[in-house]
Order: C-alpha cells, then sequence, then structure tokens
C-alpha cells in the first residue's frame, strides 16, 4: 500500500527532489537485506539533521512504521520494513567532517562508509579499528546501530568501545546531542552506548564521533593449515593461553577452503580440514619473537602447512582466502545465511564440533567460519528455500544451534545483531526480566511504536 497522498506531499516539501521515493523500483532498492525482504510504501534521504527532525515529527504525528536504514548491508533483517511504512535512509549524509589529531578522534555524518572514515583516519597516522567485513561499503550509522564488530575485535573491541558521542533524532522530533569529545566522561548515563547496539528501535543516528587509535608500526601475517577445525580451535586457545593477543585471528573450514581454491585458484594443501589466518601487530621489536611462537604452536598442533607474508603484496595474497570465501560459496547455492554466535573462547573447540555434530544431523550443508581469537563463530547454511526438505533441515539447524550456544553459555548473536533472525531466541538467552527492561525503555523513547515495528515485541 502507498502512503496517503497528504502525508506523501508533506514529505516531499519537507525533502529535496531527491529526497523522497516512491517509484517500484526505488522501494525495490529499499525492500531488502542478506536475510529478508520487505517492501517499504516510501523513502526518505534526508540530507540533514534537520530534515530527518521534521520527517520524524510528521510519521510520528500520523503513527506511519519508520525503519532507519543504513547501506543495508545487514546478515539479520534489521533495517527491513515489515509492516511496510516509512524506510529512513542515511546515505545522503555521508561526510567526514573532522579528524583531530590532537584530541584522536573523528566525527562524521551516519551515512559515512566505514572505510571512508579508516581512510581518513589513516591519512593522519591514526586509525579506526572496528573493521566489519563489510566495511568498504557499511555506514558508520548502520555500524553503531548494530554494535558491529569485525576481524580484529579480539584486540580492538567493537564499535561501542569507540563510541565518544552521537547526534540523535528521537521519534517526536527531537534532535538530542549525546556525550562529548572528551576521552574520560563518566557524567550521567551512557546514553550514546544505549543507543548502540538498539538497531533502530529507539532513534536515528544523524552524526558520530568515535575516537581513534595512533596506527600500529608494524604488522605480522601468517596463514597455517591443519587436519580439522576441532585442531584449529585448540591453536587458538593455545595461542591465548600464551598471553599473546593478535590483531586477527581467522578460521576457515575445509569447505570454504576448497571453495576458494576452487573459484580463485588460490591452493590448499592436500589434507587441509581447516585454517587459521592470523596477524598480529604493534612495534616491529616484538612481532618477530610473537609470530616464531605462534609459529611453534602451530607446529605442536601437528600443522599441515604454514605461510608467512614477508611483504604487504604477500599479505594480500594469504587474505585473499578469507576475503573472497563467502562470494564464493554464494555462487554454490540458491541461499546462503550467515550465522553468528559467539561463546567464551575456552569452549571455541566444544562449540565447533556441536556445529559439525548438528549439521550432519539436520542434514544440512554447513561452512564455518570464526573470529576466533573472541569466540566468535560463523556457521554459514547452504540451501534451496524453494526445496521444502533443504528449507526445513535449514530451519532445525538453526533453531538446535541456537539452542545449543545458549545452552553452553554463550550469545545468539556476536556481532550481526538480532533484526528478525534472532529475535525468538532473546527471550532464551536474556530471561523475562532483561526483556521487559527493554521493552521499557522502547516506550520511553517512542510510546507510539513507530519505530522499527515488528522486531521487539512492545
Amino acid at each position: 500500500m502507498a502512503l496517503p497522498v497528504s502525508i506523501a506531499d508533506q514529505l516531499r516539501a519537507i525533502l529535496d527532489p531527491e529526497g523522497f521515493l516512491d517509484a517500484p523500483e526505488d522501494l525495490r532498492a529499499f525492500a531488502y537485506d542478506l536475510f529478508a525482504n520487505h517492501r517499504p510504501d516510501a523513502v526518505a534521504l534526508p540530507a540533514s539533521a534537520e530534515q530527518a527532525s521534521a520527517v520524524m515529527r510528521l510519521c510520528n504525528q500520523h503513527k506511519v512504521p519508520v525503519y532507519p536504514r543504513g547501506s543495508g548491508t545487514s546478515l539479520a533483517g534489521s533495517p527491513v520494513p515489515v509492516l511496510g511504512g516509512l524506510v529512513l535512509c542515511s546515505s545522503r549524509m555521508n561526510k567526514v567532517l573532522e579528524v583531530s589529531v590532537t584530541d584522536r578522534l573523528a566525527r562524521v555524518q551516519a551515512g559515512c562508509v566505514t572505510g571512508d572514515l579508516q581512510k581518513a583516519a589513516a591519512a593522519q597516522g591514526l586509525m579506526y579499528p572496528p573493521n566489519p567485513t563489510s566495511m568498504l561499503y557499511s555506514t558508520i550509522g548502520g555500524n553503531v546501530a548494530t554494535n558491529a564488530g569485525g576481524a580484529s575485535g579480539a584486540k580492538y573491541g567493537v564499535t561501542r568501545d569507540y563510541l565518544l558521542g552521537l547526534t540523535a533524532v528521537l521519534p517526536n522530533g527531537d534532535i538530542v546531542k549525546m556525550g562529548n569529545r572528551c576521552q574520560k566522561d563518566v557524567t550521567g548515563f551512557d546514553l550514546p552506548r544505549l543507543i548502540c547496539g538498539s538497531e533502530g528501535l529507539l532513534a536515528f543516528i544523524a552524526e558520530v564521533t568515535v575516537k581513534l587509535f595512533p596506527l600500529p608500526e608494524g604488522i605480522r601475517t601468517a596463514l597455517a593449515y591443519f587436519g580439522d577445525v576441532t585442531e584449529a580451535g585448540s591453536v587458538v586457545t593455545d595461542i591465548v593461553a600464551h598471553r599473546i593477543l593478535p590483531c586477527t585471528l581467522e578460521l576457515m573450514d575445509r569447505v570454504f577452503l576448497e571453495t576458494v581454491a576452487e573459484v580463485y585458484g588460490v591452493p590448499c594443501p592436500e589434507g587441509a580440514g581447516a585454517a587459521l589466518l592470523i596477524e598480529v601487530d604493534g612495534p616491529d621489536m616484538v612481532l618477530d619473537g610473537q609470530m616464531q611462537t605462534i609459529e611453534r604452536i602451530c607446529r605442536d598442533h601437528a600443522a599441515i602447512g604454514i605461510e608467512l607474508a614477508r611483504s604487504e603484496a604477500e599479505r594480500e595474497v594469504l587474505w585473499k582466502a578469507r576475503r573472497g570465501g563467502t562470494a564464493a560459496l554464494v555462487r554454490k547455492a540458491d541461499m546462503l545465511v550467515t550465522l553468528d554466535y559467539a561463546v567464551p573462547i575456552s569452549l571455541l573447540p566444544k562449540a565447533l564440533g556441536i556445529m559439525e555434530k548438528l549439521a550432519a544431523e539436520h542434514g544440512c550443508d554447513v561452512v564455518t567460519i570464526a573470529h576466533a581469537a573472541d569466540g566468535n563463530l560463523h556457521p554459514m547454511v547452504l540451501y534451496s528455500p524453494s526445496d521444502p526438505a533443504q528449507d526445513a533441515a535449514f530451519r532445525a539447524f538453526s533453531d538446535a544451534s541456537a539452542r545449543a550456544i545458549v545452552e553452553l553459555g554463550g550469545t545468539v548473536s556476536g556481532e550481526h545483531g538480532i533484526g528478525l533472525e534472532k529475535k525468538e531466541y532473546m527471550p532464551l538467552q536474556l530471561g523475562g526480566e532483561q526483556m521487559r527492561i527493554m521493552q521499557g525503555i522502547c516506550r520511553l523513547f517512542d510510546p507510539y511504536g513507530i519505530m522499527n515495528p515488528g522486531k521487539l515485541e512492545r
């Protein structure tokens, strides 16, 4: 259905000609992420916080559902407009506003691409560490809304660890600046971190201030192969036990490696059932010693082969397996769903074994990768939704694996968020009291329930 003509006309008046979309082809483009697809009634593309405020105030007055959206790279259905209404997209608010070397921070509009912020920081000798796989096209506003992580999370943390402040547009249209430029601030409630990870349920994010770190002096990279994922998981716990904290420790299983070899021609040693991509960064004087220890640990765990990067070009070759794998897997099936769990690091080998066992029990084609140093694993299910048997196998595996992770003391989302995919499992992990607290916070911010409805029961 379309928005009432009177509301559509008012939105056109608020926004410039490029800021309001309701043509069928435009609605299709803003209907989906990598998990779900539901068409909105219209799309608003504000060019400023003030325009977003006027849009929000109008929608709140007429009880029009509002779905905040960045670039739509999410994997769990978080921004998908399941009840129609209006998609409020930040893509035109995409500027890097400031990079301060002295204050070690950056201010960016919410639609700024994460990779663009990282380039702007690097040009000043600084770094913004969160690096989701989608960093070349995901936006900072979306990263904040989902509290995005990435491959360097074990050492550098996730988005909330760098959030100093933000400008939010509340459902009633109020523009509120939360936080500030201070590296330390304990005055009042931490409202920026309350918004962080709220997945569009509380407010539209217009601007973000993040802390930056100095670029590390050096980096060392290795790719090690093992007989199976359980052995590779044991290497992870052994490296951490040696008090080495890699900036990257990526685990890839056999099917993932074979697919990369098939599609991109990246060789894989015979008998390899898993691989670890390992990186350490910091002062050059300590990195060689750390990498020698890591190499010894890998050999103690019967590594089939170890490749060390001697240059940036060789490092890019080693990374090709990890970066290209998901795209290669997409070619193998009608649908690829990447699940997202995390467990205590000590339980990672057990969790990997459970995923293999459940995949076999349910007859499901599952490929597993992991940000192993922080216990974040991603079982990726390949199946055809049009085949009833495969669809049923996917749903059974997804349900069984989520419940098994909770029973293990883990979480049903390490970095992708909840969205539509995991909302039924939140009460299982959090319990009734925490759910009631979150629902109460939503009602406080959004009494009429217009923000991202269909994702959390109010």
